[in-house]
This record gives C-alpha cells, sequence and structure tokens, in this order.
C-alpha cells in the first residue's frame, strides 16, 4: 500500500465523552516500513462503566468511505474502563480492499459509546486437563482480539450460510492452537433458558427417518416444541483421543497412528465407558437426573477439573439445539441436503465435517474402512482432526460427521406435545435394539460420522446402540448444565 501516515499527536482527535469517559491522547503511525498496517494509540480517562470505542477515518478532513473496516481492526476497543492507555490496528489493505491506495493525510476520529450490557458475559470457557485449572473467556476479550481470530457475520463463516440467531460470535481462532483440542478442553456457552426450539423433522425434509423399518414405531424424528430451563455448556470439539488418554491413561481408538492421532476424536468408546453405566449410578438416566456418574471418563474428568462441576453428556435436546445455533434447516449451516441417496456426494454435508464421500470411505468414497489397517491411516481418510471443518453459529465443529455422539437418552419415540426439558423416555418406554429377542435398550446417538451417507448426517438424524458397544463410529462431546 502506498499510504504514508505520519505522525500525528491530537491534531483529529475527540474529546468525546460519556459518565465522564474522555479521549484526551490519539497517536496514529503507520508501521512502515515493516508492514502497511496502521497502530493507533490512545489514552482515555474517567470511563466509570464500560465503554466501547469507534472508529472513523480521514483523508486531511474528508472522511473516507471504508465499508471493511471493521473487518480490518484488531485490539483494544470493548469494555474499556478507568484511566486507559491502549492500542489497536487497521489493516488499511483489507479495510480499503487494495494495497494501491495513496492517501496523504491519513487521519483518526475516536468516539465512545456506552458498552453492551453484556459485555463482560463469559462465552468460553477453557479447562487445563493436566494441572485441572480452568480460564474464563469474555465477551470484551474476543472482540478486543485477545484470543484470535472471531467471526461475528455468520454468513462470513461460510459461503451462503445463515442462521436466525442474532447474536453471533464464533471464536474460529480456537483451530489454531492443537492444545485446545488436546491438553485443553474447551466450552462454549449455549444460552438456552426460555428458549424454545422444534426439534425433530419437518415431514418433507429430505433424508428424514419416521418409522425405522420393521423393527420401531413411528415417531423417530416426530417435530416438536422444546424449551429449556437451564443454559448449558457443551464442547467445542468432540473428546480427542489425547484428552481421552490425559483423564483415563490409555489409547482406545483404532485410528492411531501415532503422528496425527492427539487431535483426532477418540473412538471406540461405549456409553458405559464414559458413564460408568453397567450396574451403577451412570447407568440410571432418567431415573436419576442428578447427573450421577459412575466410574468412567466422566468420573475421573470430575476429579480432575477444580469445582466439582458435573461434566455429562448431553441430552439429546441439548445436543440438537446446540447443533442447529438458530438453523430450522437439515444442517447447521442453514443450508439442506438435496438427496436422499447413498451416492449423493454433498457439498453441503462436506464443508462440514467428514462423511462418506470426503474421506470417511477410501478410494473417493468408493471403499467401506478396513479396520485391519484403521492403525495406519492418516488424515486423508477416516477420523478427521477435530475443527477440520467450518463451525455452526455457536462455533462449535463436526456436529456433522467424524463420529457419532453418545447422548444421555434413551432411544425411543418423540411425543407429538411440546415439552420443557426433556430427559428422554424411561427404559422401560424406550426401544429394543433386538425386538425380535426383547432385549437391549439402546442409547441415543447423533450427528452422522464418517461411513454416513449425506442424509444419516442431519441435525434431526437419531442413531442408537447399546450402552456397552464400543465402535470406531462412535465418540463423543462433553456437556455441563447450568443449574441456578
Amino acid at each position: 500500500m502506498t499510504m504514508k501516515c505520519t505522525v500525528f499527536f491530537g491534531t483529529f482527535l475527540t474529546a468525546a465523552s460519556l459518565n465522564a469517559a474522555v479521549i484526551d491522547q490519539v497517536i496514529v503511525r503507520q508501521q512502515w516500513p515493516w508492514s502497511t498496517d496502521v497502530k493507533v494509540e490512545y489514552k482515555i480517562v474517567g470511563a466509570k462503566t464500560p465503554v466501547d470505542i469507534s472508529v472513523k477515518v480521514f483523508n486531511d478532513d474528508v472522511e473516507l468511505e471504508c465499508p471493511n473496516l471493521e473487518d480490518a481492526i484488531t485490539g483494544e476497543r470493548f469494555g474499556i474502563r478507568g484511566d486507559h492507555v491502549g492500542s489497536f490496528m487497521i489493516d488499511p489493505v483489507k479495510a480499503f480492499g487494495t494495497s494501491n491506495a495513496a492517501i496523504g493525510k491519513f487521519k483518526v476520529k475516536l468516539s465512545v459509546s456506552e458498552s453492551a450490557a453484556n459485555i463482560d458475559q463469559v462465552l468460553y470457557k477453557i479447562y487445563d486437563l493436566e494441572n485441572g485449572g480452568y480460564e474464563d473467556v469474555t465477551r470484551a476479550q474476543l472482540l478486543n482480539g485477545e484470543k484470535g481470530t472471531i467471526e461475528t457475520d455468520f454468513a462470513k463463516v461460510g459461503p451462503e450460510f445463515s442462521t436466525t440467531l442474532d447474536d453471533v460470535i464464533v471464536w474460529t481462532g480456537v483451530t489454531n492452537k492443537e492444545e485446545y483440542a488436546t491438553t485443553k478442553l474447551v466450552m462454549r456457552k449455549v444460552c438456552a433458558k426460555g428458549k424454545t426450539f422444534k426439534m425433530g423433522s419437518p415431514e418433507n425434509e429430505i433424508g428424514r427417518y419416521d418409522a425405522d423399518g420393521v423393527d420401531m414405531t413411528s415417531g423417530r424424528e416426530t417435530q416438536h416444541d422444546v424449551t429449556f430451563t437451564n443454559d448449558f455448556w457443551i464442547g467445542v470439539f468432540e473428546i480427542t483421543q489425547k484428552q481421552w488418554a490425559l483423564i483415563m491413561n490409555n489409547w482406545p481408538s483404532k485410528f492411531s497412528l501415532a503422528e496425527f492421532r492427539d487431535s483426532r476424536p477418540v473412538d471406540t468408546v461405549s456409553y458405559d465407558d464414559i458413564r460408568g453405566a453397567s450396574g451403577g449410578a451412570g447407568g440410571t438416566w432418567p431415573t436419576n437426573c442428578t447427573h450421577e456418574v459412575g466410574s468412567g471418563f466422566l468420573s475421573a474428568l470430575r476429579n480432575k477439573i477444580a469445582g466439582g462441576l458435573k461434566f455429562d453428556l448431553p441430552t439429546e435436546a441439548q445436543w440438537e439445539f446446540a447443533c442447529r445455533a438458530g438453523t430450522a434447516s437439515s444442517l447447521n449451516s442453514g443450508k439442506n441436503v438435496l438427496y436422499a441417496t447413498s451416492t449423493h456426494k454433498s457439498t453441503e454435508v462436506a464443508e462440514l465435517g467428514r462423511f462418506k464421500f470426503n474421506g470417511g470411505y477410501f478410494n473417493g468414497g468408493d471403499t467401506y474402512p478396513d479396520a485391519a489397517v484403521f492403525h495406519t491411516v492418516g488424515l486423508t481418510n477416516g477420523t478427521a482432526r477435530v475443527g477440520s471443518y467450518l463451525p455452526n453459529a455457536y462455533g462449535l465443529y463436526d456436529m456433522h460427521g467424524n463420529t457419532w455422539e453418545w447422548c444421555l437418552d434413551w432411544y425411543g419415540a418423540y411425543p407429538a406435545d411440546a415439552v420443557v426439558e426433556p430427559f428422554g423416555p424411561a427404559r422401560e418406554d424406550a426401544w429394543l435394539s433386538k425386538p425380535a429377542e426383547n432385549k437391549y435398550n439402546a442409547r441415543v446417538l447423533r450427528g452422522g460420522g464418517i461411513t454416513s451417507m449425506a442424509s444419516d448426517c442431519r441435525s434431526a438424524m437419531r442413531n442408537h446402540d447399546t450402552w456397552s458397544q464400543r465402535s470406531w463410529l462412535w465418540g463423543f462431546r462433553v456437556c455441563l448444565t447450568v443449574n441456578d
């Protein structure tokens, strides 16, 4: 960029004030010759309540049209308090969409306004699986770029993405540090309390299941209203092999090539392995809805992390609400699966997660994975590293594909009527995985996996297995319900 920006000391700063907050010094300098970026340093005094800083740019006294300005700024501008000296950077190439602009007298004008009431809201929690501590990540920290890149416009997360959510903050930078998927556990707050959504699928949804062949009665995807009484936290990623190993001190997964296994999702773990279900408290859900568990991953995780937090699997309703993230479409991007065929190489699913036709099957989707060679499989086939595809509007990754994810509930028919904070059917009302033999109640799995066709990766799609079954297709993510 040919723009040269000399230093300006307050020649065009503002004396804007709010609650006695005043900006009384501004320094603007381009980082030439090392960079075309412009650094803006400021001093603000008397901010009794949190304030945000707005920016306008000028060539001398003429305001510049710069529709991409907000996207081009990174640094301290949100939730500023008290007397504060701060700075932020402006990327002029991103701001003006060209590296050829020539601006002789580049200036900025800063003004302050009250921060949003929720500026200090904790949106992410980062739990340390090695020392048991945790870190809160607030809205202000994310907006100020302290944790890397974010996106506040879901339409910019992926091509033609859409959601009805009016408050989008997707922490895209969470995929840039492997520790967030290996030695740390990152969870996103889902503000569900008092919210109602339609769970299940409309009758005309492509790929919809109602009756499950001859084995199940109708009601598999019956659409019904669900209202929540609590917020909850849910894992940004599926639990990975390294995370499992840190908690359980073993490596059970089939996709175990040492070079890549750490950030791949753990597989070949049963509901029992996770909750300690066999003959203990972990198998009583929903008879005991206090999130008691027996020996297993969740018990060990609770013992590792300070605070006595009751980490658990999500209920099926929590899982679907988190997956949809404000969408009513069959995928959480706002798009739909277009064909319910086993040969449909859906680009809509391929951008969201690993499934049959983008590496799940071998040989371009023609060959079912051979378990005998799983321990030699690199990242081209089999499970993908978590976070390899695009997130939903809550910033959750791999909700479609990679591994099917265990949920708390017994597998049974949906109700037709509206429900509040559902825990799933009682065991005696659940469907059997082997009805001809009148045995084996099953637990729910959601999201689709590496061998799934596109329509089996839909937000409403339901699968099931017995609690003791270990399959290389099964994985999970953790949830933490907020009980007021």
